[in-house]
């Protein structure tokens, strides 16, 4: 991980690298308050700079940047000015300006194989603890590498130290909770894009005992057996046809102070998805290991919870299995009785992780928390709504929902609120069964009516909100600080929502 420092004037120590984002050319002295870092710069180059800056043609326009290689004594090896202007008409828009610098910062630091980076903070708003979070996510996320399976490795880059050089009143909190997020969310990513011939229901298990063992949470683990005991048939039903057993986790995290809020997490932990008889297409296997990647946002955001410490309680319910084609896999019109007694009669064994997750609704109502939050790659019906970047959000409260939308706004996760219409509840009602897991596709509607079917199982729980994060929980391609592959979405989101009595 990268080791950041606050200093109030520049290091007198070399540095590889400066970089100084700013929103105009003050090369001139200020009257009372001393000289702005440009002119700083600028003295000690003997003028090279502001010469090279009219040279160039150099405007601080967002987009525009000057590289200086000026050699002087006293300087870094190598300075780039950076056009910044902090802009936006939201908070998600400004906040993520601060995040797209941090990946802008660790691509410079790349491109001029600089370890140690100097950072002039003159044009920018670090007061604000969610800007400097921010801005160290964009640094250590956009150095995320996944290479554990390459034969040959190639050596990897990183900053080693930034030096931030500011005279605005910056909090540590916001370093260290910048640093804990981009740890957790790479955590989620190194789950999600292992392989499913690794990633398994029990490596996931593993993954959550060892996070409890460094967080000192509780963690409780029910197998195949234990589920069937209980009565999980939903959980027991998809894994049939798989050889490996079926899990359903619990972490508690408890705040030293005793508090009368609960808040439980639960996280769709398919490990991989072939459809069971209801088989996708060859197309549509072929990421199917990211189905799990709601279970790798709760196991993250535990860990992050465990170090950051909410004034909340927090469980995080992490229901775990494959969905494959075997001898004894669920057939369409098989009718299963889930944990809350109610039964199901399944239509399409594609639609499973409903399924595993009312398993854990239903515990996680039974154990009795005041809001229950789960987050799940549930349809395809919501990338179709919404397209790769949103996740859609319902949910029986407006508070909840507003809470972690404006939580996703600040973390550069976007939601989009989809209505749950109970008018819509009437499709998943089954003539054999008091549910049916699909509606009708003519109608359309799926995402509304997953959410329906997992409103069955929240008991007596009043708040809850449904996260579907189908769309943005793996892409094909880099961009800045989100990495191919795994995202980690909802990871940053959960855990600033948790916290917000703290802030």
């Amino acid at each position: 991980m990268t080791r950041f420092l606050i200093a109030k004037q520049l290091p007198t120590k070399s540095n590889e690298l400066l970089i100084a984002p700013l929103s105009n050319l003050d090369l001139k002295p200020k009257r009372g308050a001393g000289q702005s870092v440009l002119h700083s710069l600028d003295s000690i180059s003997a003028g090279a700079l502001g010469r090279l800056i009219k040279q160039r043609g150099f405007k601080p326009k967002a987009g525009e940047s000057l590289t200086a290689d000026l050699g002087q004594k006293g300087l870094p090896g190598r300075i780039v000015l950076l056009g910044w202007k902090e802009k936006g008409e939201s908070e998600f828009e400004r906040v993520e300006e601060y995040r797209k610098l941090g990946s802008s910062l660790f691509s410079q630091a790349q491109r001029t194989k600089a370890s140690t980076v100097v950072l002039v903070a003159s044009d920018l708003d670090l007061s604000k603890e969610e800007n400097l979070s921010a801005l160290i996510e964009g640094v250590e996320l956009t150095g995320y590498r996944f290479n554990k399976y390459k034969s040959t490795k190639e050596p990897g880059f990183a900053v080693k130290q930034v030096t931030i050089v500011t005279s605005a009143k910056v909090s540590r909190d916001g370093i260290a909770r910048g640093t804990v997020l981009a740890v957790a969310t790479s955590l989620a990513r190194d789950l999600i894009n292992t392989p499913p011939i690794d990633c398994t229901p029990s490596f996931l298990v593993k993954h959550a005992r060892e996070v409890a063992r460094r967080g000192k949470l509780k963690i409780q683990v029910w197998d195949r057996k234990a589920l069937a005991r209980m009565g999980a048939g939903g959980l027991i039903g998809v894994s049939m046809g798989s050889a490996e057993g079926a899990y359903l986790v619990k972490l508690t995290y408890r705040p030293k102070k005793s508090t009368k809020r609960v808040v439980s997490l639960v996280g769709k932990g398919v490990t991989f998805d072939s459809g069971g008889l209801s088989i996708k297409t060859g197309d549509g296997m072929m990421t199917m290991k990211c189905d799990m990647s709601g279970a790798a946002a709760v196991i993250a955001a535990m860990s992050a919870i465990a170090q950051l410490k909410p004034d909340c309680e927090v469980r995080g319910y992490i229901p775990t299995c494959e969905n494959m084609i075997g001898p004894s896999a669920l057939r369409p019109g098989d009718v299963i009785r889930m944990l809350n007694k109610k039964t199901v009669e399944v239509l399409n064994t594609d639609a499973e992780g409903r399924l595993i997750l009312a398993d854990a609704l239903s515990m996680a109502s039974k154990d009795g928390c005041d809001e229950v939050i789960d987050i799940a790659t549930l349809t395809g019906a919501c990338v179709t709504a919404l397209g790769s970047d949103y996740a859609g959000i319902l949910g029986n409260s407006s508070r909840i929902v507003r809470d972690i939308i404006k939580a996703g706004e600040v973390s550069g996760e976007p939601f989009w609120e989809l209505p749950l219409v109970k008018g819509y509840a009437s499709q998943i009602k089954s003539p054999v069964a008091d549910l049916k897991n699909i509606g009708s596709r003519s109608k359309g509607g799926g995402t509304i009516l997953g959410a329906l079917f997992l409103k069955e199982f929240i008991g007596e729980t009043p708040v809850w909100a449904h996260l579907d994060i189908a769309g943005p929980a793996f892409v094909d391609g880099a961009n800045g600080y989100i990495t191919a592959g795994g995202v980690g979405f909802g990871v940053r989101t959960l855990v600033r929502y948790l916290l917000r009595g703290k802030e």
